[in-house]
């Protein structure tokens, strides 16, 4: 099956660590956030991936290809980011006649996708949230799809939609992309998929939602930190650092040749390789390659990589080569 995947955003709200570093390859627990997303499609046979990239898209597109070397991974480039309908009809030219998921790039989420397999109907996986208003929400009648609105500005239903999509017919999408854009339907000044998928439902195509098991928030720094928590309670750690009269309290993740001495570790620690930490307490940490880490506390921080830390801070977000001395 083809996914196309939507990563053009600059990740603003996540800077300074995304000054170095596209949002999507960001790690939460252990791993980036792409890599969460492409596992997760791996149940629904997904073996082609088109990339929509825009900031640092260069990058996206390498690690994905090395990342997954038996997965065809092609791109297209978004100059102006004018609306997700917009995005996702740069990949026409790379579909063929079969199904098409969507998934959108930052979009953590675990949900037994195996299910869309053969999948007749067009899909749309939901959350219940209490602020609809801030999404495109599915109102239903019964088990059937009524309506699709993007971001309503009265409440007409608690059913958000998560971002992932799956379409019978990846070209019929397409035609009404164009036609969106043909008419000129905006919202908030954006061609939206919402507003898309609305015409496909008034043409009497049919649409289905699928339930989700989890939904995480990666789009600030707080979020994340809530987001590496969940994974880490929900899929455990991994990793064995060199113990040096230290201890770690699980669950963490460790990249390779991590040092730790005379410290404790963790709960919800996630580190890249190569890190050292040397007479400090640090915990719900996310820390980049290459970092060290001596005679702190440390708590709900981020750090970029190759970062030095010295001192007692208790919290910080600090992109990559950056040194703290409190």
């Amino acid at each position: 099956m083809h996914c196309i995947i939507p990563a053009a955003g600059r990740g603003t709200r996540m800077r300074p660590l995304t000054w170095s570093n596209p949002k999507p390859l960001i790690n939460v627990a252990g791993r980036p956030m792409l890599a969460h997303v492409i596992d997760s499609l791996l149940e629904a046979d997904v073996d082609h991936i088109t990339l929509i990239v825009g900031y640092m898209g260069d990058s996206i597109v390498s690690w994905a290809r090395t990342a997954y070397p038996d997965i065809k991974v092609d791109f297209a480039f978004q100059e102006k980011p004018d609306g997700l309908a917009s995005a996702v009809l740069l990949a026409e030219q790379y579909l063929d006649n079969g199904p098409a998921m969507i998934v959108l790039g930052d979009t953590l989420f675990s949900a037994d996708l195996s299910v869309l397999r053969g999948e007749t109907r067009n899909m749309i996986v939901t959350s219940p949230v209490e602020d609809p208003s801030r999404f495109g929400v599915v109102v239903m009648d019964g088990t059937c799809v009524v309506k699709l609105v993007e971001k309503p500005s009265e409440f007409i239903s608690n059913l958000a939609i998560v971002g992932v999509y799956y379409f019978a017919s990846g070209r019929k999408l397409m035609e009404y992309c164009e036609e969106l854009k043909k008419r000129n339907i905006k919202t908030r000044d954006e061609y939206q998929l919402t507003d898309a998928m609305q015409l496909m439902l008034q043409n009497g195509e049919p649409f289905g939602i699928l339930d989700i098991d989890g939904w995480y928030d990666c789009g600030k720094p707080e979020t994340l930190l809530q987001t590496n928590r969940e994974l880490l309670d929900r899929n455990g750690g991994f990793g064995s650092p060199v113990l040096e009269n230290s201890a770690v309290i699980n669950p963490c993740c460790f990249g390779a040749e991590t040092v730790i001495r005379n410290s404790v570790v963790g709960p919800w620690f996630s580190g890249g390789n190569g890190i050292l930490v040397e007479n400090s307490r640090i915990s719900n940490t996310i820390a980049g390659t290459d970092s060290e880490f001596r005679n702190v506390v440390l708590t709900e921080s981020v750090t970029g990589e190759r970062s030095v830390v010295h001192g007692t801070p208790s919290n910080m977000y600090i992109g990559d080569d950056s040194v703290a001395e409190v």
